[in-house]
């Protein structure tokens, strides 16, 4: 019963956030769209940023779930924007609310373990030590953690995908010509 509670409220959330800004939901607005009471609300969340969390945390398992293996950094970035795209509406309100810390949080975890995923297929375990291995995830989960940022900053536009193949693409032509070197 205690999983279907919290689903219950984890649901009425995510139906108030699609249609107004997380900053206009109230505990009460949550209880009285899924028929439990405040006391039952607490038994399961300590508090709204609690709910947030928890939230933003099972969707992005299930995304990581549904991206079991990741073939390259492109594809790095686009489960990223995916995460933020499947629920636009609730993610800019998020995003653009006092608890975008909380989002922030949730979609660099998601990027770290999608970013580690690629680097286990891509980089030989032989040639760079568990240390180094750890600095490549840390700087390229920042890397696309930042480009993903700057996106939602720049409004979300759906066509993310050309800008960030395009991007991928100026990458490798630096590093082909020797930039960084």
């Amino acid at each position: 019963m205690s999983k279907l509670t919290q689903k219950a409220i984890q649901n009425s959330f995510a139906k108030l956030l699609d249609s107004k800004p997380i900053d206009r939901i109230t505990i009460k607005d949550i209880t009285s769209d899924c028929g439990i009471s405040r006391n039952t609300f607490y038994y399961h969340y300590a508090d709204l940023p609690a709910l947030v969390e928890e939230l933003l945390t099972d969707n992005a398992e299930e995304l990581m779930k549904a991206y079991p293996s990741i073939d390259s950094l492109e594809e790095c970035l686009n489960v990223g924007a995916r995460y933020v795209l499947e629920n636009r509406r609730a993610a800019n309100h998020i995003y653009n609310s006092s608890h975008r810390y909380i989002y922030e949080r949730c979609l660099t975890k998601v990027l770290r373990r999608v970013v580690a995923e690629y680097f286990e297929m891509a980089l030989p375990a032989q040639d760079f030590s568990d240390e180094e291995r750890e600095i490549l995830i840390d700087y390229y989960k920042c890397l696309c953690f930042g480009i993903i940022v700057d996106w939602c900053e720049k409004g979300m536009r759906e066509d993310y995908a050309d800008d960030f193949h395009k991007l991928i693409e100026l990458r490798s032509r630096m590093l082909d010509a020797g930039f960084g070197k």
